[in-house]
């Protein structure tokens, strides 16, 4: 077995090989050549640091790196059928793992998929530690909304994509990789609504509209109840986009997950974060 760096190969069959890795996965996540390019450029996934293991001329894995400040990300690290059992996990860690120190790392940042035990044993093996719990969240929609709710809304002010990275640069909590402000201002064209409540109660939220679903929501209470402020902020989210289906991708479980639970959304899976010092 040999690793070699993934920008050696091309997106097509860095995207054929990933879709294998996938073919019995716990959450089914199929990707094709324009999302995986989309993917690399938003998370800052580095190909010259990103590994892929071949043995002969047949692909067993891969796992890419993103690079950022002092500190890398692995994701989309996979196993394909014809690698499995031959240790090809172990040799892609360490393989990352290398590339992260050669790069003079100091913090190594994953996610998994809550349930999926061996690959959580696997990061466990290489030194990663277990920091919080995250919850990706989905919304169907509706063409109904909460009026009662609604009519707790003062005032709503729309914002463009500037304003809406310098609302997420300024947020109290600590965010993860996926909604990082560097992750945030690599997408396009991100929407942000800001909203205050006839109580005084004040947030935001920013978010990504596109045709048929809302993705990358964020949502902070500035001021006022977590939960009744996020049910109102949602509500009027989704007043002005009812025909689209939502999801909220590493939230925390907190006052501000009761609101989304009240404005309808409900855990769909959960992801574990996990760090290393290196």
């Amino acid at each position: 077995m040999d690793l070699h760096p993934a920008s050696k190969f091309t997106f097509e069959q860095l995207t054929n090989a990933y879709n294998e890795t996938r073919v019995d996965y716990l959450v089914p996540m199929p990707m094709n050549v324009a999302r995986l390019m989309e993917y690399c450029r938003v998370y800052d996934v580095s190909l010259e640091h990103s590994c892929v293991a071949v043995e002969g001329d047949v692909m067993l894995g891969l796992g890419m790196l993103g690079v950022r400040q002092g500190r890398g990300w692995i994701t989309r690290l996979g196993v394909l059928p014809a690698g499995r059992r031959k240790g090809t996990g172990s040799a892609l860690m360490e393989g990352l793992i290398g590339a992260a120190q050669d790069e003079g790392l100091d913090m190594m940042w994953l996610e998994v998929i809550k349930g999926n035990d061996p690959a959580y044993q696997l990061f466990q093996k290489y030194g990663f530690k277990e920091t919080r719990e995250l919850i990706v969240a989905r919304r169907a929609p509706k063409t109904q909304f909460n009026q009662e709710v609604f009519d707790k809304v003062k005032r709503i002010t729309t914002l463009n994509h500037e304003d809406a990275i310098i609302l997420l640069a300024h947020r109290e909590e600590r965010p993860n990789w996926l909604n990082e402000t560097e992750s945030q201002q690599n997408v396009r064209n991100l929407s942000a609504l800001l909203v205050e409540l006839k109580n005084g109660g004040r947030g935001w939220v920013t978010y990504h509209a596109g045709l048929l679903q809302l993705t990358r929501l964020i949502v902070e209470v500035t001021v006022g109840d977590p939960v009744e402020v996020t049910e109102a902020i949602l509500t009027v989210l989704h007043q002005r986009h009812r025909r689209q289906d939502s999801i909220a991708e590493n939230l925390c479980e907190d006052q501000t997950w009761l609101g989304f639970q009240k404005a309808g959304y409900f855990d769909s899976f959960r992801r574990i974060e996990m760090k290393r010092p290196l």
